[in-house]
């Protein structure tokens, strides 16, 4: 069915703020807006040097029905993709910063930030601020330490804080855990695209990855969906929406919200029937 305006704009803009993409990955190709930003390096060149940022893209809005390795959950949206992390998986809060602000500014609807760091810091809060306030959807790890949850996942008043679950649909061991956690994704083992060099030739360019980074794009993805079928939409509806409708997976021990899982596990059929909210 084509898309019209009772539907919405099929083309939101997911920015992943990560180690870059691989913009020539064939899942990714046709979904890559432009070449983005690299704030690691100074460039308008935001190429993947790691793999995680392009395993990440893919879980987020891979390219559907091309034949090619696997589906994204948001399977009309866009990408655009910010280098904030280098090539040894790491990073400067003033590089992830200037990537939140840049990337509101660039028309972002949902960024998605599969990282984070263990320190509070007042200049990270406003750029989440800053996006949330522009109507920017900011989804984020809650972090891979069994600790509690870390920043800016934690910024509870504007980012959704992502939880990992396991195949038996619970906390994945490595998983942090805290009041700040809202809802949790699949995160253990999940099958995404990397660059061909990091495989090597010869090899398909797909690998298994776990963590919060992993369930993060599930929740970010199905984020941008609600907002291309809903796009008047207020960060909070959205957010709302995400959690209200997950599933009290572990209810059996936890009933409710609780600390562990947020609300539960994601549930993308009940988060995309119709709503009313305007």
């Amino acid at each position: 069915t084509a898309w019209d305006e009772t539907r919405g704009d099929p083309d939101v803009l997911i920015v992943v703020l990560d180690t870059g993409v691989d913009m020539t990955h064939p899942e990714l190709v046709d979904k890559v807006v432009s070449t983005g930003r690299d704030f690691v390096n100074d460039e308008l060149d935001a190429t993947d040097d790691h793999w995680h940022g392009t395993h990440v893209a893919g879980v987020a809005a891979a390219d559907t029905g091309n034949g090619e390795g696997i589906a994204g959950v948001a399977w009309d949206c866009r990408i655009l993709p910010g280098k904030v992390i280098d090539a040894d998986g790491s990073g400067y809060y003033s590089w992830l910063i200037d990537g939140i602000v840049w990337a509101v500014d660039e028309g972002a609807k949902v960024i998605n930030l599969s990282l984070g760091g263990d320190e509070d810091d007042e200049f990270l809060e406003d750029a989440c601020k800053y996006a949330y306030d522009r109507g920017v959807v900011i989804v984020a790890a809650s972090g891979n330490d069994g600790a509690s949850v870390g920043y800016p996942a934690a910024f509870d008043r504007y980012v959704l804080a992502v939880a990992a679950t396991d195949y038996n649909d619970e906390r994945a061991s490595f998983s942090n855990f805290g009041p700040e956690v809202d809802v949790a994704a699949p995160g253990v083992y999940i099958l995404g695209p990397c660059p061909q060099w990091y495989v090597g030739e010869g090899y398909l360019p797909y690998l298994f990855g776990s963590g919060t980074s992993q369930a993060t794009p599930h929740v970010a993805g199905l984020a941008a969906l609600i907002m291309s079928v809903k796009p008047w939409l207020e960060p909070d509806d959205v957010m709302d929406i995400v959690r209200y409708t997950a599933d009290d997976v572990n209810r059996s021990q936890s009933p409710g919200r609780d600390d562990d899982l947020g609300y539960g596990r994601i549930n993308m059929e009940r988060a995309l029937v119709p709503y009313v909210l305007r």
